[in-house]
Order: structure tokens, then C-alpha cells, then sequence
């Protein structure tokens, strides 16, 4: 139990972390960004600009406090918000597995670099090590890396290269997690969802 909720804590500080380094991710990732190749690999898919897709952000409540998840930016495109489920569907599916090289491989380089500190040299392997040592015992932390996805995500908030994936997660509570474009590919900005 104590080591779930130190997983969930540092998780949680993590997110919050992101939250207030929001302004310097978005200015970083602007200046990093640049064109990608024309292949791509599960944890990397294209990204496309937004368009007048239906909103399924309509969806999920505006009347509570996270309403600026929803109401983020403009909806994606029906292409774009398929590039960025994939990549969470991704890092969800190797969070639970305890697969941590391939879900640091999902996240974007602020989020690598914050879980792997100023001592080390970001890299996937760094990341991995970091994320396994949150994670231990494994079993105690079980719960807090459940695959909560379920579903494709109903919405994609995009404004820039910074985006909210909007989804219904099967625990049947409504989630918005961070995703930000590197280099034309979308990235998952965060290491827990935010609850609805």
C-alpha cells in the first residue's frame, strides 16, 4: 500500500511538475521542432494539423475546474487524433506491462529529462532505470499503472504543438492526459492521467 501511494505521489508530483514547466515545454518543443522522417514506428506516427472534425470534447464536463482540458485549443483532426492515441495506447500498454524502455520511448524529451534529473544524460535507458525504481515492488504499484485507456480517445485539444488527449477511461471515470509534438510526432507529456 505505502509503495502505491509513492508511485501515485511521485507520479502525481511529476504532473504537477509538468503543469507548472507548461510554458518552458511549449517554448522548448517549439524550438526543437523540426521536420520528420516519412516513417514512423508505434511510438512515433505523424502528426497533421487541426481541422473542423465533430468535437467529442463535448463529451466531457465543463463544469468543473478541468474545463480548461476541454475546452484547450481547437479539435484535432480525425488522422491527427488517431497519431496521438496511438502512441498513449502505446505508453498505457507498456506502463501496466512494466515495460519502461518502451514507455519512456512514448514520452517527450522534458518529461525524460525531469524523471532522469540534471546528473545523468537523458536517454531511453536513464528513463527506464527511473521509472522501474518508482515502480518497485511492482506488485505494490500494480493499481497506479493500470491501463486505463480502454477506449480510442474521444478528443484531441490542440493549440501549437502542445495538445490534451480527452478520453473515457474503463474504470469508467473521464481523463485528460498532455501530449506535445517533437519534431512532427506526438509525444505523452505526462506520467498519470488527470481525472475529470
Amino acid at each position: 500500500m505505502l509503495s502505491t501511494w509513492r508511485y501515485s505521489q511521485r507520479m502525481t508530483s511529476h504532473r504537477v511538475s509538468i503543469g507548472v514547466i507548461a510554458a518552458i515545454l511549449v517554448a522548448c518543443v517549439l524550438a526543437a521542432c523540426g521536420g520528420g522522417s516519412g516513417t514512423s514506428s508505434p511510438t512515433e506516427t505523424k502528426t497533421t494539423t487541426a481541422s473542423a472534425e465533430p468535437d467529442g470534447s463535448a463529451e466531457f464536463p465543463t463544469s468543473k475546474g478541468d474545463a480548461k482540458f476541454v475546452k484547450f485549443g481547437a479539435e484535432a483532426s480525425a488522422p491527427e487524433r488517431s497519431a496521438a492515441d496511438a502512441v498513449l495506447q502505446s505508453n498505457f500498454k507498456a506502463r501496466a506491462a512494466a515495460d519502461f524502455t518502451t514507455q519512456c520511448a512514448t514520452l517527450d524529451r522534458k518529461t525524460v529529462e525531469e524523471l532522469v534529473g540534471p546528473s545523468q544524460k537523458p536517454s531511453t535507458e536513464a528513463c527506464a532505470r527511473e521509472l522501474s525504481k518508482l515502480a518497485q515492488p511492482l506488485s505494490g504499484t500494480k493499481k497506479a499503472r493500470a491501463d486505463t485507456l480502454g477506449e480510442p480517445i474521444a478528443a484531441l485539444r490542440v493549440k501549437g504543438n502542445r495538445g490534451w488527449a480527452l478520453f473515457h477511461g474503463n474504470d469508467g471515470k473521464d481523463y485528460a492526459i498532455l501530449m506535445n509534438q517533437e519534431g512532427g510526432f506526438w509525444k505523452v507529456g505526462a506520467l498519470l492521467a488527470s481525472e475529470l
